[in-house]
């Protein structure tokens, strides 16, 4: 059996290296969002949650991943001295992929107790 509790933590700190990444973009608009999952994530590692909870939150991160203009078209840049813009260290794929992982990993998936 999952535990739950260690999931969560592992979301939290996956949210927590995305916030810190995309806040070196002034233009993200995924910043906010991002930050608003891991305080919730906080909030429910802090007073206790349910599956549904859990299951909420999960959703809530997942669904800016599909479709045009989601998050997964998102491509970070942070302007340089020189006044041209460049990507973001640190931002890749699989940084990303990590808070999309953890998330899911929260929802139950088929007879779950």
């Amino acid at each position: 059996m999952n535990n739950r509790r260690e999931q969560l933590e592992t979301l939290h700190a996956h949210l927590g290296e995305l916030v810190v990444v995309l806040a070196q973009d002034p233009l993200c608009q995924w910043r906010k969002h991002f930050m608003a999952c891991q305080q919730r994530a906080a909030s429910l590692l802090s007073i206790g949650f349910t599956q549904g909870e859990l299951n909420e939150l999960s959703g809530s991160i997942n669904h800016v991943y599909g479709g045009a203009g989601s998050f997964s078209d998102y491509a970070p840049a942070r302007a340089k001295a020189d006044g041209t813009f460049g990507a973001i260290a640190g931002m890749d794929r699989e940084l990303s992929g990590n808070v999309y992982t953890s998330a899911l990993a929260l929802r139950v998936v088929g007879n779950a107790p």
